[in-house]
């Protein structure tokens, strides 16, 4: 008798290749980056990712991402990676039971809460800490390992000397990003989005106001927080030498050439061989050369970074080429003068010369004249005067910038992609006189059997790989078949014809057994035990500010080489007296481990906006929490009447911004008027409003 088990196991390999992993900001998107050879993607849905303006993903277009991905060995990953109101927790639960069904490979998550309520309700699921988290130590490593997660995707302000020290000690696979845009911010650290109009970029929908020209009183004077783009060829071989698990290219809001294009220079180089490395190298850097992107550097992995190296102050902070400037503008259209060379087809954004965000649009029609009564074309070059058609929200004196080219659509074979199946396992048993199977769906097990006369075999015996072939093919939808094992007695001869029929006469005794609802029938159990355990605690009030001096002795940011010194300072507090200490990164609490009875309490920047996180920090040890400043007040008082821990009023005056680039330190202004004061404190350059009363900015006004 054979048993031959095809699920479940698990194969081990010497070498361990970095994944390379693409952005989607939708399906055609996802067709793009895996075609340009990236082994992952990551996407999000339409609420709840740090991208909510990309165009996203439906539960439809997730389900063929994702069933493509598995059929073709590639991965999805899903962004769940905003923090969460407490409002909103039965939104995201709704969510979570879509994400659930269509199984993606794992969750990329930055709020604990979320994290929490994926561990108990869909334990199957894996976990990513998301940059979010702000991870950039062993010790924040070590915090996530203990909280469930399977990967990190480490803050991007973290030295290649740091990463190295970091991925020797770390529990948990790495994630780094490798190419793209970056932020001057920490990760989770920026609030001038939300302080400048609400739009909240820990919210998934920052305005990128690092991008626009600052001035500040001590001359200084540009895009003053606007990073060059990162790329990274020349750092593979050294991060494959830490053994890094996957390298990561940004860009959900970019096109499909930038994303295909981005992914195929990466792949060259991972691909190539040691004597192809020059010309695999040199074809990489072609293909960049030809995305619309910002001057290019080596990001924060070196510390002249820190210096001010990684800052493009000169240049507008807007990404792409700059093609065309508006001269005048109307309600049918704009006049420009080409900078550059344009297509029809082309991806536009216009973009006011002090920077920030604009609109952006495809060029599907121009004139070479300065009305649409001239000659249509399809090109046009350097200098030529033209009128772009169409209703557009501009100005004389913006620039339009070429954000993406034609000749990279993806759209037809999006369209004709299957929809996502359901995974059924099915054991089959084989013998001379019967055939049968087990069928799972849920808690619902589907038994058949039928009585066969299978003759013994004179040449070609069946096999157990042949069996499980038959019976995973023409399977009928929404399902499909995991054949988990065959148990096939020795020596007997199957005609493939007949072995078909049987399968015919399986599916059709147990198809009308199935339904989707039964599969996922632990859902409603799950959903009501959620709900019962979100009703208020108590009419808990929101506590004062909190304004009592405590020893600053863990730091919100501490590079790994610090570690050895905020663990001295530790001791030596505790030693003296020491009795309450304020928690502002996850981080502290694998430093706090040894000093169980020291008083800890919550801040910013360690995010607290929902019950569930704050679960999950009294498990950890948190005796109270200060809420997120972002909450507006409603918020805030919907946190605490649900909370277990008392919940403290936001702080008052939050830094805006906070980065390792020493930035000029003084009094700021923008071209709109706002002003802001640049501070150090330690080795960061912190930015805060002028008069002191950021928090103000987010008490009434609703985030978004």
């Amino acid at each position: 008798m054979q048993i031959f088990y095809l699920r479940g196991r698990e194969t081990e390999t010497e070498w361990m290749l970095m994944e390379l992993l693409s952005p989607a900001g939708n399906l055609e998107l996802a067709l793009a980056a895996f075609d340009g050879g990236a082994d992952a993607i990551y996407c999000g849905m339409s609420r709840f990712n740090a991208r909510e303006r990309a165009e996203n993903f439906t539960p439809e277009t997730m389900g063929k991402a994702i069933r493509y991905a598995h059929e073709h060995g590639r991965k999805v990953y899903v962004t769940l990676n905003t923090l969460i109101k407490e409002g909103e927790l039965p939104e995201l639960f709704t969510v979570l039971c879509q994400l659930d069904k269509l199984a993606p490979d794992a969750l990329i998550v930055q709020d604990l809460g979320v994290a929490a309520v994926v561990r108990e309700y869909f334990p199957h699921l894996t976990l990513h800490a998301s940059t979010q988290m702000g991870i950039h130590n062993s010790a924040g490593v070590a915090a996530a390992a203990q909280l469930g997660f399977k990967r990190v995707i480490l803050e991007r302000q973290v030295t290649l000397e740091e990463l190295k020290l970091i991925a020797g000690a770390s529990p948990l696979e790495l994630e780094v990003f490798i190419h793209g845009s970056l932020c001057c911010s920490l990760s989770g650290r920026c609030l001038l989005s939300s302080y400048l109009g609400n739009w909240s970029g820990n919210r998934g929908k920052c305005k990128q106001p690092c991008r626009r020209e600052y001035f500040c009183d001590r001359g200084e004077k540009g895009f003053l927080l606007s990073p060059k783009d990162l790329r990274g060829l020349s750092l593979l071989k050294e991060l494959a030498g830490m053994g890094i698990a996957s390298l990561k290219i940004e860009g959900r809001l970019r096109s499909p050439d930038y994303v295909w294009k981005s992914a195929r220079a990466y792949r060259t180089v991972l691909d190539a061989s040691e004597s192809d490395m020059p010309q695999a190298l040199a074809e990489a850097e072609k293909l960049l050369d030809s995305t619309a992107a910002r001057e290019g550097g080596s990001g924060f992995y070196f510390a002249p970074a820190f210096a001010g190296g990684v800052i493009a102050a000169k240049r507008i902070g807007a990404f792409g080429n700059m093609v065309a400037k508006v001269e005048r503008c109307g309600r049918s259209g704009m006049n420009v003068t080409a900078l550059n060379t344009l297509h029809l087809g082309d991806r536009l954004r216009i973009t006011p010369p002090d920077g920030g965000e604009g609109e952006s649009f495809s060029l599907i029609s121009m004139y070479r004249t300065a009305r649409s009564g001239g000659d249509k074309i399809l090109r046009a070059g350097k200098n030529d005067k033209l009128f772009i058609p169409g209703e557009f929200t501009v100005k004389p004196g913006d620039l339009l910038y070429k954000i993406g080219e034609n000749g990279f659509d993806f759209s037809r074979q999006a369209n004709s992609l299957p929809e996502k199946r359901f995974p059924l396992p099915l054991k089959l048993t084989v013998s001379a006189a019967a055939v049968t199977a087990e069928l799972r769906c849920g808690e619902k097990v589907v038994h058949w059997q039928e009585s066969t006369a299978f003759a013994p075999a004179q040449k070609c015996a069946a096999a157990p790989e042949s069996v499980a072939a038959v019976f995973s093919a023409g399977v009928p939808e929404p399902w499909e078949v995991e054949v988990t094992a065959v148990t096939l007695d020795d020596g007997l001869f199957i005609p493939a014809a007949e072995l078909k029929a049987l399968r015919r006469r399986f599916w059709m005794a147990a198809a009308p057994q199935l339904d989707e609802n039964s599969r996922f029938a632990y859902q409603a159990e799950a959903m009501e035990k959620f709900y019962r355990q979100q009703s208020p605690v108590r009419e808990n009030p929101v506590l004062p500010e909190l304004t009592e001096e405590v020893p600053p002795l863990i730091p919100a940011f501490v590079p790994e080489t610090a570690l050895p010194v905020v663990r001295r300072n530790l001791q030596n507090a505790v030693a003296a007296g020491v009795e309450k200490v304020y928690i502002s990164g996850l981080h502290a609490f694998a430093l706090l481990q040894e000093f169980p009875q020291l008083e800890k309490i919550v801040r910013f920047p360690l995010p607290v906006t929902n019950s569930c996180a704050v679960k999950v920090l009294r498990q950890l040890g948190a005796a109270a929490v200060e809420a997120e400043p972002e909450l507006e007040n409603a918020a805030v008082t919907a946190l605490a009447q649900h909370s277990p821990l008392p919940v403290h009023a936001p702080a008052a005056d939050p830094p805006l911004l906070a980065t390792r680039v020493k930035l000029p330190v003084g009094s700021w202004q923008d071209r709109r008027g706002n002003s802001f004061v640049l501070r150090r404190e330690g080795e960061l350059s912190l930015l805060c409003a002028a008069d002191g009363k950021a928090r103000r900015h987010f008490v009434d006004a609703e985030l978004k």
